[in-house]
Parts: C-alpha cells; structure tokens; sequence
C-alpha cells in the first residue's frame, strides 16, 4: 500500500495577479548580508538564489532591498535599490531565478528605527522618536531615532516608487513592500512605536497611511498589471506589541483596497515571553489559526508561513486558510525540499532546527547567512558536488555530526565509507543535544543524519572503538577523525572527594539531589541546569566567565535566560572556585566576596578538549588524514556540519 502524502494542491499551479506560478511553495524574503558593502549583487548571492530555484520553489521573494541607503540598512551588506546603478546586477539574479523555472518578486525595504548607526553612520529614522524595543531575532533595540518629517514621509512614498520601477527593468516578476517586523513601514502602523499627532499617526487608518500611499504610488509607478504584494503581521505579541489582533485583517484589507495583489503574513514578538517556545521547540504552522480572520477580510491571494511542513501546507490549502506556503528556514536547510517532497522522499528533506545561526550571523556578528544542517550555504559559488577523479575507500572515525555529513557527502560523491563509533548509536553529542527542553526541533536533524548512513550506502560500525591497527588492517585511501571531545574537569581543591557527574551523565539519567551546583555556565551547563529546574531541582551555576551561554545566538540566550529567571535558576558569573567541602562549595565573586554554596549534587559542565588520541597513529597508517567537528576545536553544531560538508568535497 502507498503511504505517501499526496500534495495535489502544494504542486497545483497558481497566480498572483497576471503572474502565473507553478505551485504555491513560496521562498519568503530572509536576508543573506551577502552584497556588497555599497549594496551590489554578488556571485554569492546569485549561486545561493539558483540553488532554491533549482530546488523547485514556484515563487522565490528575493530578500530585503534597500530603498534609501545607507539610512534604511540593517545589515552591513545588505542589497540597495536606491539607484539605476543597481538594475545590472539584479537583472542577472533575477534572470538566472527565471532560468531555473520559478518566478520571483523583489521585496522593498527602508529599516527605520531597525537600523543602527554602527552600520549605517546615520541616525536612524523612524515615525516617532522611540527606540526599537528587544525584538527576538534582531537585537537593535535601545537606540534613540530622530522622527521623520512630513516631507520625508512624502519622498520616502517615491523612493518606494521610483525602486519598483527600477526592480521591473530588472525583470522581477513583481515587487513586495515589507510592512512587518522591525521595519519601517510597521513601525508606522505600531501604536507603540507611531505616536505622532498629525496625519500618520493616531487612528489606524492615519497609522495605515504610509503603507496605502507606498502601494498607490507603487501601483501608479509600476502599471495596474504588474503584481504587487505586502508583508504584513496579523499582529504583535509582547511587552512592545503595538498592532492587535483585530487591526490585523484591518490592515491587509487596506493594504488590497490600496491596490495590492498578495499579502505575505508573518507576526511579531517584542520582548521575552518564557511561556512562549522558543525557534528550536517552535510547533509547524504555528499563524495558521489566525488565518481564518484575514482570508475574510481580503479577497487576494494570502501566503501564510511559519515552520509549515509539505504535509501541513496541503491541509492549509485544502482547508481554505492560506492560497500559497511560505517555507523559509526550510528551503535555507534544504533547496531541494519542493523536489523531494513532489517525489515523495519525504525522509529525505534535511530540517531545520530553529537555531537563528542564518540571522545571528548578519544581526549579531556582521557576516554572511549561515546554516547549522547545511555547510553549503552562503558557499554555492564554491562547492559543487560531483564524482571524483578517482573514488576512494574512506574511513569515518566518529559518528556525530561532523563524522556522518563527512560520511554523507562522500558517499554521495562516489567513494567507498566506513564509519566507526564506539557508541552503540549514531549521533555523537547530539544524543545529549536533543535531551534538554525546547530541542523538539533537534531530534528530526539526528534522525535524518542517521537514515542517510544507510541511504548513501556507509557501512557504519557502531560500538567499535577504531584504533590504529583496526584503521591499518582497513587499508583505507582517506581518514576522517571526527572524535569530539573528552570532557574537562576543572582543577578545584577537594573535587575528587565530592563524586561528580558530567552533564552528559545527568542528561542520560543519572540521579541527582535536589539542590545541584553546576560548574560551567556554557550552552551545554546552562541547558543542563534548566532541564534539572523542570524537575523542580534547586539549581546554582557557577561559571568563571562574565556572562552564561555567550556562544549561543543572542535571541535564544536571552530566551533561555529568561526561562531560567522564571523557574529562580541562580546564576554566578565571575566567579573563582575555592574549594570543595562534602557538601558545599567555596567561592569568591569578582568583587572579592567569599561566599559558600551548599549542594548535594555536582555537575561538571565545564566544557571538554579536543579529542585526538588517534591523530599521530592514523597519520602512520593513512595516506592522507582530515579532523572534523570539536577534535579540532569545541564549536557548535554549524561547524561541525561545515567541516564534515568540505571534507566530504575535499577527498
């Protein structure tokens, strides 16, 4: 019997105004931080586009384009569309989408309050001189905006105009005017954030009107026959939400009487909110239920997102809440997700995890889009996956992520790979990844490595510890070791005579007491600690540096903090160990104040060294030897994943 999902209307070609649109799978606009520092499009940029084309997306919406630069930038890199000088490059992107089948549209974009000056050297603008508030993805709040003038307001409108001009000479099938999140045009439509007294502000009609006269100036600017859409929220959530819930289908039905021909829909949150999951435990589909409202309030086309997977997206469809599925993280993780899904290799189609590694590299770091499961992106240009001159016999040593996408990807590749793991499963540290609360979105990514193993044919040998003269006796061409790490003990007078666990072993079910010290405040002591608070634990952790969790990307550290404040996890930063009792533990703040903590449990989290004992043994016995993954240095997931996808390119 066939179990395969049938998407007849996921795959059922559809319009947009007069643009016709081969199936409703949308790539929604997400930023790369890819152009130039003036704007240009880059090769980078082209080659990460004709992926997802490829891919077999039906429209693609090319990421946020700035209007008005630099003022308007919120990122260092970002795409402008300010002036003609612009068109060239956009051309070959937009031409190089259309060569690989799927249509696409142009989003326009100008930052107001959700740019910083660091970046731009500008002031940033906004309707009223209030600083953007914690937003969870961005993480510009707190700079003071100078409110724009009514003549500004007015040029902004042509500027908007004159750049979807600009994007049909370039050949984009259609422009969209973002109007949610941290940019400008929302900021208008915000009652936090738009508290002005004239004509802009006030009612929402007035809050509203910079969004209706961009659309009708664009649809002046553009033709009543070229297809117009708009991003907008169905509302704000948090401490600064400044749009209900009931002004949402308010909006989209202004944004259509103003002469638009989609409606792109997203929501908001300002602020921390520890009852809300964050991206890592984010349910699919999550705004599909508030869908119902709008698609009464408009008759156009609506494109609803949020983690929808295939399966959830054809229910949508056939239930009338949405017109077309936006599947943005999704096609950043895997391009060819729309081909596999028409296929029905479902279990093929690589998750992603909702770490935010793609938005914290640009927001918070200043670089280029990255993805945690899937080392190829931002990196198209340069990695290509083909057979190899000559293949190969390979051995893996290490069965984590590194080991298995260095596994995967040669495999692919043509070459012949065995892998070994001293472990009795696959997956390396993210057996312990997944444990943690909030890591829902973690154990698909680890099942999808697993089935590749056999998928691409590894002979995978698990609870064998390779050695020197196993790997000899193996007579391979290559060597992967991908050994992870051994873990730390810090050196604390009286440690030994405490009986410590790891945070591994707590993770995998090791009894504890109910008041526990935690020695190492990094991602890996801090999600420990919160796992042993819901099991209403008393939980200290102690860590020498300024800050806990700081290699974690800043909205799920603040995230995560906040859960851990809720459930009075106490946290010591700056802190020296003096030395351990039978049940309590000496220490000094950085101030200089000794202080005792009492325990009846201590985990050591305190992070681990690079293992590579077999280093200098498979160097005598292999021709050519590659590390991969925390053996070379303790990183994240995104690395590990990075190594193992250029080593498999490399052999």
């Amino acid at each position: 019997m066939n179990t395969t999902p049938e998407f007849k209307r996921l795959f059922e070609p559809t319009r947009i105004g007069k643009m016709e649109i081969k199936n409703r799978i949308v790539m929604p606009p997400m930023g790369t931080n890819m152009g130039t520092a003036d704007g240009h499009v880059t090769e980078e940029i082209v080659c990460y586009y004709r992926e997802r084309a490829k891919g077999g997306v039906g429209l693609i919406i090319v990421e946020t384009t700035c209007v008005d630069a630099p003022v308007g930038k919120t990122t260092a890199y970002q795409l402008a569309i300010d002036d003609d000088k612009f068109i060239p490059g956009l051309s070959r992107l937009a031409e190089t989408i259309h060569r690989h089948g799927a249509r696409t549209v142009l989003q326009l974009q100008h930052g107001g309050r959700g740019t910083k000056s660091s970046i731009t050297g500008i002031q940033p603008v906004a309707p009223s001189p209030i600083p953007m508030p914690y937003g969870t993805q961005v993480g510009y709040e707190g700079e003071m905006p100078r409110e724009l003038r009514i003549d500004e307001i007015k040029e902004l409108v042509r500027k908007f105009a004159r750049a979807a001009d600009r994007a049909r000479r370039a050949g984009f099938d259609g422009v969209e005017i973002h109007s949610t999140g941290y940019y400008l045009v929302a900021q208008f439509l915000s009652s936090t954030a738009n508290v002005r007294q004239d004509e802009y502000g006030g009612s929402l009609t007035n809050r509203g009107r910079f969004l209706t006269e961009i659309v009708q100036a664009v649809r002046a600017a553009v033709g009543q026959d070229y297809p117009l859409l708009c991003k907008i929220s169905a509302m704000e959530l948090g401490p600064g939400a400044g749009l209900t819930f009931e002004e949402g289908p308010l909006v989209a039905k202004m944004a259509e009487e103003a002469g638009a021909d989609a409606l792109e829909i997203a929501a908001m949150l300002w602020g921390v909110m520890p009852e809300i999951p964050p991206p890592t435990a984010e349910a699919s589909g999550g705004l599909l239920p508030f869908m119902d409202g709008l698609k009464k309030a408009v008759k156009i086309p609506i494109i609803a997102a949020a983690r929808i997977t295939p399966e959830l997206g054809e229910k949508a469809l056939q239930d009338g809440q949405a017109d077309l599925i936006a599947m943005g993280k999704a096609l950043i993780a895997d391009p060819e997700l729309p081909l596999k899904a028409a296929a029905g290799r479902l279990d093929e189609i690589r998750p992603c995890i909702g770490c935010l590694r793609c938005i914290d590299n640009q927001t918070v770091k200043g670089i280029g889009i990255m993805c945690s499961v899937n080392g190829a992106v931002g990196r198209e240009h340069a990695y290509e996956v083909k057979p190899p001159g000559k293949a190969k016999k390979l051995v893996v040593i290490g069965g984590g992520p590194a080991g298995m996408e260095a596994a995967r990807v040669a495999a692919l590749r043509g070459h012949q790979v065995t892998l070994y793991d001293k472990q009795d499963k696959l997956g390396g540290q993210l057996l312990e990844a997944v444990i943690p609360p909030h890591k829902d979105n973690m154990k698909p990514f680890l099942d999808y490595l697993t089935r590749q193993m056999a998928k691409r044919g590894v002979d995978v040998n698990l609870g064998v510890e390779a050695d020197q003269q196993l790997i000899a006796e193996t007579k391979p061409d290559a060597a992967v070791l991908a050994t992870g790490v051994t873990t730390s003990v810090p050196h604390i007078k009286g440690i030994n005579g405490v009986g410590v666990l790891t945070a591994k072993e707590v993770l995998n079910g090791a009894k504890v007491g109910d008041t526990v010290v935690v020695i190492g405040g990094g991602l890996v002591g801090c999600e420990t600690a919160e796992y042993l608070a819901m099991q209403q634990r008393s939980v200290t952790i102690i860590e020498m540096l300024d800050e806990v969790a700081g290699i974690m990307p800043l909205a799920l550290r603040k995230m995560l903090l906040a859960r851990m404040a809720s459930m009075r996890v106490a946290v010591l930063t700056g802190v020296q160990c003096r030395e351990f009792t039978k049940d309590s533990l000496r220490i000094a703040t950085k101030e200089g104040e000794k202080k005792t903590v009492a325990f009846e449990t201590v985990v050591i989290a305190a992070g681990g060294k690079p293992d590579q004992t077999l280093m200098r043994g498979l160097r005598r016995a292999v021709p050519d030897v590659y590390c991969a993954g925390d053996c070379v240095e303790p990183r994240g997931i995104a690395e590990a994943m990075a190594d193992g996808y250029r080593i498999g390119l490399d052999i």
